[in-house]
């Protein structure tokens, strides 16, 4: 009785031990997230982090398996912009002083990396450990923000989405637009820190004036445009007529002679027929 016990106990040691060895969450610090990879299954799909349950028999291999480790980072870069209104140049003249409808923002873009994505980015990006995941963040970053300001620059092309910008409601339309080109990536912020925007006001009033402008323009401008094209086409008509009496006369010479008699003048010889 006391050998089965003691039996019992030694396979119940056994077992905790194959459990605490094949219970990766024990080796990483809270904080940190880390990806398995392992010599006979790969990288797995399932990120590992402190609380959660993960227990896998490729533990038991002694060297088989690697732990990338991870801890919490993120990057952030400064955007400096700057730009006119649309059509500013144009409307600028119709008000007195010239009013500047230029304007500028400084945005700050902040990411980090999705945690789901780490065994993607381990087993498709070369991503390790902290140092090669800094690199990737901050090469990521970089084109984030060239897209941002692509983004922005356009959206300049409207007042209402300049408006937007700078009152910081375009900011959750930036992060999506920003996520779904790049899915390993959390935006934490597009943030607008500071901002001149000129009197929207005044650019509205000078856009009106230009606009009653041409309205005046094109309607002084368009009998006369109509004149001169019915014009131009009766010219052109008569100059298609004298170039084919221009070719009959050069074609049959004595035609004129013929001419000149209808008209009851005398022939070029002088001679009556």
């Amino acid at each position: 009785m006391k050998k089965l016990i003691a039996n019992l106990v030694v396979l119940l040691l056994l077992g905790l031990v194959v459990f605490f060895i094949g219970w990766l969450p024990l080796r990483i610090r809270p904080g940190l997230y880390a990806v398995l990879a392992s010599k006979t299954g790969g990288i797995h799909e399932q990120v590992i982090a402190p609380g959660t349950f993960f227990w896998t028999p490729a533990a038991l291999l002694p060297t088989n398996i690697e732990l990338h480790r991870f801890s919490a980072q993120s990057v952030e870069r400064k955007i400096e912009l700057s730009g006119l209104l649309p059509s500013a140049e144009l409307y600028q003249d119709f008000l007195a002083g010239e009013p500047d409808f230029s304007w500028e923002a400084s945005v700050r873009l902040a990411a980090t990396f999705r945690a789901e994505a780490l065994p993607t980015l381990v087993s498709q990006y070369g991503v390790v450990d902290d140092l090669t995941m800094a690199v990737y963040l901050a090469s990521e970053l970089v084109r984030a923000v060239d897209e941002v300001r692509a983004i922005i620059m356009h959206a300049a092309a409207d007042v209402e989405k300049v408006q937007r910008l700078i009152d910081g409601s375009l900011s959750s339309e930036l992060v999506s637009l920003v996520e779904a080109s790049r899915p390993q990536l959390r935006v934490l912020e597009v943030a607008v820190l500071s901002a001149r925007v000129p009197d929207i006001a005044v650019y509205n009033q000078a856009r009106q004036l230009y606009a009653a402008y041409l309205a005046s323009y094109q309607a002084q401008i368009e009998p006369a445009l109509v004149t001169a094209s019915t014009a131009a086409v009766s010219d052109q008509v008569r100059i298609d007529t004298l170039r084919r009496y221009g070719e009959l006369v050069t074609q049959y010479p004595a035609l004129v002679d013929y001419l000149a008699i209808e008209a009851g003048l005398p022939p070029r010889d002088g001679s009556q027929p």
